[in-house]
């Protein structure tokens, strides 16, 4: 009973929630290209590109009424182009603002280092992939990985009852998708699906969050692709076929190029 009455709040916070909180370090970073009177959109593009909670708005706005042409957009640098780069910087200082007003799901930023870390992680790994599969575009599997586990957003509001779950899922090498639905009724990628669907996410990006734990055979190349890249950063030693075979040669890339992004914006990893 108690499980049911949680995936009810869980889901019920999914429908309700605005926006994602971001990490202070990359809204410092936006307000300093932002000042910059010389800088591009090159360099706003950099920073935007590497935060989940960014990246998500632009592309909700771009796939939005008022901007749709009458297709998806699904490429993050598209989706700027197609919304403006003075437009761009004014969604950004909303952003900035809703930040304030998330302060109320009382996430910590230790939590969302954890968090940004590993979708980092796993955007790089997914984008370095797609390049050598030719599986999928790799902007896009990148654009969608940062956005993929946005529904642990929701969960980590629980503070410890979470943390718990999420070592548990580390110490025993089980799916935490299992460990969540045994705790709290729901997972996070339903509880994601429920907020991409809300923010007008484009159709495969939905997909992906709704089942980058899964396996779909080859129907939904961008979900496996994504599903892969997740399970080799949370064990780079894990039997993934061939693809694993092709991550592993670029272990020390995607290691490299996750720091350089974590340095870039000052996101100290505090959780792995």
């Amino acid at each position: 009973m108690q499980t049911e009455s949680l995936r009810d709040e869980l889901l019920a916070k999914a429908e309700s929630m605005k926006a994602l909180p971001t990490l202070n370090t990359v809204i410092t970073e936006v307000l300093r290209v932002m000042n910059d009177k010389n800088s591009s959109f090159n360099q706003l593009f950099t920073v935007v590109r590497y935060d989940q909670a960014i990246s998500s708005k632009i592309i909700s706005i771009a796939n939005s009424a008022y901007y749709s042409r009458g297709w998806s957009i699904t490429n993050l640098e598209r989706a700027m182009v197609a919304i403006g780069f003075e437009e761009i910087k004014n969604i950004l200082v909303c952003l900035v603002f809703l930040k304030e007003i998330l302060n109320g799901w009382k996430l910590s930023q230790a939590d969302l280092a954890v968090l940004w870390n590993h979708t980092v992680s796993v955007a790089c790994a997914a984008k370095i992939l797609a390049g050598r599969t030719v599986a999928a575009d790799p902007e896009e599997a990148f654009t969608v990985s940062i956005l993929h586990d946005m529904g642990k957003v929701i969960f980590g509001s629980y503070g410890a009852p979470y943390r718990k779950v999420a070592a548990e899922a580390r110490e025993t090498g089980r799916d935490i998708c299992a460990l969540e639905q045994e705790a709290f009724g729901v997972d996070h990628q339903e509880v994601g699906y429920v907020m991409s669907v809300k923010w007008r996410f484009p159709e495969q990006f939905s997909t992906v969050i709704r089942s980058h734990h899964g396996r779909s055979e080859g129907k939904e190349p961008l979900a496996d692709l994504v599903r892969v890249a997740d399970r080799f950063a949370e064990n780079p030693d894990a039997d993934l076929g061939a693809e694993g075979m092709v991550l592993r040669k670029e272990k020390d890339l995607i290691a490299s190029e996750t720091k350089r992004i974590s340095e870039l914006l000052g996101v100290v990893d505090a959780g792995r």
